[in-house]
């Protein structure tokens, strides 16, 4: 074990060092005392301290120790890691795959907003900022967004909801909204054809753990890359890239509701 520093309480790196040799596999006293150098009174105290309070238990047979309950009920108590840690590299594989630009969106009221964000690496290419916020009629996630959204939930948002025409192809009514949230919900993905952008196409899908939406994964696409070929290989791979997402996030415990 290494040598403790002046500024480390020797009791606790005791305590510290114990865990660690016997995870190691230095399981019985004669062991740890030999491994640690901890004098025989000290030692005998700090493992009955650590299996009375569960981070050890000792075998009534053998007199052998092992870790205890407690170490794994700490470690699931962990914070889970940021959402944007667990969909990043998710995103940079699938903009490999597609060499396109790729995004992570959230709902965030009557807007998504995008957490992370990949380039594909082509010279024409749209590019996503982390931050870069839209309303939701106006973009694909946001439209993914409507779609998971209650009939009732969607008429108050289209009630209170003044259009903004971004582009020539802006959607500016509620029935041509609807119409979208329709195809969204029976296809699985939703379009935004230069609506928010002039030359660029939007392709969303949702990332759904346990019947939530957390949030979706946007493609931007120059228009004229976005062909009938590639527009399958893309929902192809986007489908494989949103279920894996759902199940990393539900893997590390990440529950953001978008």
């Amino acid at each position: 074990m290494e040598q403790a520093s002046s500024t480390t309480v020797k009791s606790a790196d005791r305590v510290l060092d114990i865990l660690e040799a016997v995870a190691q596999g230095h399981d019985s006293f004669s062991q740890l005392m030999s491994v640690l150098g901890i004098p025989r009174s000290s030692l005998f105290q700090l493992l009955g301290n650590l299996t009375a309070r569960g981070y050890l238990l000792q075998d009534a047979a053998s007199s052998r120790y092992a870790l205890g309950e407690k170490i794994a009920d700490l470690a699931k108590r962990r914070p889970a890691p940021p959402l944007q840690a667990v969909v990043l590299p998710l995103l940079q594989r699938l903009s490999q795959e597609t060499s396109e630009t790729t995004g992570f969106y959230v709902r965030d009221g009557d807007h998504v907003t995008a957490i992370a964000t990949q380039t594909g690496g082509q010279a024409l290419a749209y590019t996503m900022r982390v931050g870069e916020k839209a309303p939701l009629y106006a973009i694909s996630s946001g439209k993914i967004a409507l779609s998971h959204m209650s009939d009732q939930e969607i008429k108050a948002y289209l009630a209170r909801t003044e259009f903004e025409s971004f582009t020539p192809q802006t959607l500016t009514s509620a029935k041509q909204v609807w119409e979208q949230i329709r195809l969204a919900r029976e296809e699985g993905f939703a379009y935004a054809r230069e609506e928010f952008t002039i030359g660029i196409t939007g392709i969303a899908a949702g990332v759904v753990v346990r019947g939530d939406l957390i949030g979706s994964i946007n493609l931007a696409v120059p228009t004229v890359r976005f062909t009938k070929t590639s527009a399958a290989l893309i929902r192809q791979r986007l489908r494989a890239a949103s279920a894996e997402m759902a199940a990393a996030i539900e893997a590390t415990g990440v529950r953001r509701r978008g």
